[in-house]
């Protein structure tokens, strides 16, 4: 259940979820796992992810294929564990905005259809009665990070009790978020990984 709601893990960070002590005793349990998992590596760490097997055994339906988001998906689950492993987290969480008609009027067959804005959100979780978004900044282009944290602005008006959260690798990035923070003025905190390792 563990590597299917992060979608792919380290044994280190099963470790961490489960207090699994040893890396031997890790892998010892990891092995009883091979039937329902796939293995691969990254930055010689061994990474897990269910198979189809492993997927029908829970019955998960969400299909997680080895692809250039293994960093990043491993980064989020960093940021997971840093919220102490919140129990709603959910990933690649989808925020809907509420359309004004006059500015998102389309027409479609004769019609009128109102087209929503959409965010897709790295992670998301609930606590103390607020909503909080979570982007994973580790390999986007600035000019399209800058576009997301625009987006925003508009999810914070319609939901205020909403908190933003960009988790960065470098210090330089982490100042340029914090200069678009301010000058938007969102509800937002910004953080390099190596800050909360």
């Amino acid at each position: 259940m563990t590597i299917d709601q992060l979608g792919m893990v380290t044994i280190k960070q099963l470790r961490r979820k489960h207090d699994l002590k040893s890396y031997r005793n890790a892998c010892r349990i990891v092995k009883q796992l091979e039937p329902f998992i796939h293995t691969t590596f990254f930055n010689k760490e061994k990474v897990l992810y269910l198979n189809k097997d492993g997927r029908e055994f829970i019955g998960s339906t969400k299909e997680v294929k080895r692809n250039a988001l293994i960093e990043h998906t491993l980064l989020s689950n960093e940021v997971y564990f840093h919220f102490n492993c919140p129990l709603d987290w959910r990933r690649e969480h989808v925020i809907e905005l509420k359309s004004d008609m006059k500015k998102h009027e389309i027409i479609v067959n004769g019609g009128l259809k109102i087209a929503n804005k959409k965010i897709i959100a790295d992670a998301s979780f609930t606590r103390n009665g607020y909503t909080h978004f979570v982007e994973i900044d580790n390999t986007r282009d600035m000019s399209d990070n800058k576009k997301k944290i625009e987006s925003y602005i508009d999810a914070f008006k319609q939901d205020r009790l909403s908190i933003l959260y960009i988790f960065t690798k470098s210090k330089n990035r982490k100042r340029k978020f914090e200069s678009w923070i301010n000058q938007y003025n969102l509800r937002a905190h910004v953080h390099t990984f190596e800050e909360i390792n």
